[in-house]
């Protein structure tokens, strides 16, 4: 091929995971351009980022021991070059949150092509409260992309560098449950795919050896990511508040999980915060939206089923099928973990299902393999429009009956 054919190849291979990029930003502009709203959560991670430009340092977030202070260190960083400013605190998540979907964009791209894997990070960039509330104010999100991250480094073990590979994957796995705990929801689906990563990641004749040696590397480098923990744990810190497991809560859970936070995720249901009392009300959607919402919630289920009967019926190439598996766990994961937490007590405990969103695009690539592009982004536009709907009016009071 000639210089214009490599010049169109280059523009083919960039183009999808860029406009990802660009769209997520314009998708976000309502927030970034009212920065100066900032919740307490950020607020606490943007003076700790002060203070440690003034040489405090501590491992952990002021308040929180369940969370690192990798936020706080990364904005000071920022603050060092921007000077400390509220629109910084946001763009600092919000880098890792663009970094996230490259991650996610990339792992699919590999599985399922390039239109493919654009179309089934859609529901990111498009995203509802849940995921724009982590990736614009600290602290989490950085976590959330180190999670991925270990998705992204168990993907591409193949060859000979494979052992290499799952080792860091092992590791980013274990430094990002020190990074957040609430990324331990997410940790068996994370397991699980990269064991599976290290079984099929064979080379040359010697198979069983090959798979040894993956796995092998694979808890070498969970190992050293447990060691990380462990050694989290053993350090003084302020404890925030403390999360524990009951089973008493199981039916007002599930009623709260159904009735609000699971649609509210989802957009079947879209809710407006009242700017004076700051309580959320149900916003009356007009019967079109209505059955969007509807078949939104239908292509998901859809979608959710057929990844499972993908799995257990061995349908589709092992790496699709592999990622269909770390979409059902980790959705199944989180449901099971929201229903026996305590500290689900309200709609905006739909963030303790986030997971399900932010593994959505894997869980989605059975079907993405299955359509192929073209009918798979007609499958799933019910599910994008609704999540971008509801998420957008989630930025209320930064947003007005749909204007912004």
């Amino acid at each position: 091929a000639g210089p214009p054919a490599r010049a169109s190849a280059r523009v083919g291979v960039w183009l999808p995971p860029l406009l990802l990029v660009v769209v997520s930003v314009l998708a976000r502009l309502p927030a970034l351009v009212n920065a100066r709203g900032v919740n307490s959560d950020a607020a606490v991670v943007g003076l700790q980022a002060m203070h440690i430009l003034h040489g405090e340092w501590s491992w952990f977030l002021w308040g929180a021991g369940y969370q690192a202070s990798l936020d706080a260190a990364l904005v000071a960083a920022a603050f060092a070059v921007t000077g400390p400013s509220a629109l910084t605190l946001m763009v600092v998540p919000l880098i890792g949150y663009l970094i996230m979907v490259v991650l996610t964009y990339d792992v699919l791209r590999r599985a399922v092509g390039r239109g493919g894997a654009a179309v089934a990070c859609l529901p990111l960039v498009f995203a509802p409260q849940s995921i724009n509330g982590v990736a614009l104010y600290a602290p989490r999100q950085w976590a959330i992309t180190t999670t991925l991250l270990a998705v992204w480094l168990a993907s591409r073990a193949c060859g000979r560098r494979a052992p290499l590979w799952l080792a860091g994957s092992g590791f980013a796995a274990g430094f990002a449950v020190y990074l957040d705990l609430f990324t331990l929801q997410m940790m068996p689906a994370v397991g699980v795919f990269a064991l599976w990563c290290a079984l099929t990641a064979t080379w040359g004749s010697h198979v069983s050896l090959h798979r040894a040696r993956a796995v092998g590397a694979l808890l070498l480098g969970l190992a050293a990511g447990v060691a990380v923990i462990a050694w989290s744990r053993a350090q003084p810190v302020a404890d925030g508040a403390k999360a524990g497991l009951t089973l008493d809560k199981i039916g007002p859970s599930w009623t709260l999980m159904v009735d609000q936070c699971l649609p509210y995720l989802l957009g079947v249901k879209v809710f407006v915060q009242d700017p004076v009392t700051l309580e959320h009300h149900l916003w009356p959607a007009p019967w079109p939206l209505q059955v969007i919402q509807a078949a939104a919630a239908c292509t998901f289920a859809a979608a959710l089923c057929w990844a499972a009967v993908a799995v257990v019926g061995r349908i589709g190439p092992v790496a699709v099928r592999g990622l269909g598996a770390l979409g059902v766990i980790g959705t199944a994961a989180s449901i099971g973990g929201f229903l026996v937490s305590t500290m689900p007590a309200d709609l905006l405990s739909a963030r303790y299902l986030a997971p399900i969103v932010w593994l959505a695009p894997f869980t989605l690539a059975p079907a993405a393999h299955a359509l192929g592009t073209r009918w798979f982004a007609v499958g799933i536009a019910p599910l994008v429009v609704a999540v971008g709907v509801g998420g957008w009016f989630a930025y209320a009071p930064y947003v007005q009956d749909g204007i912004p």
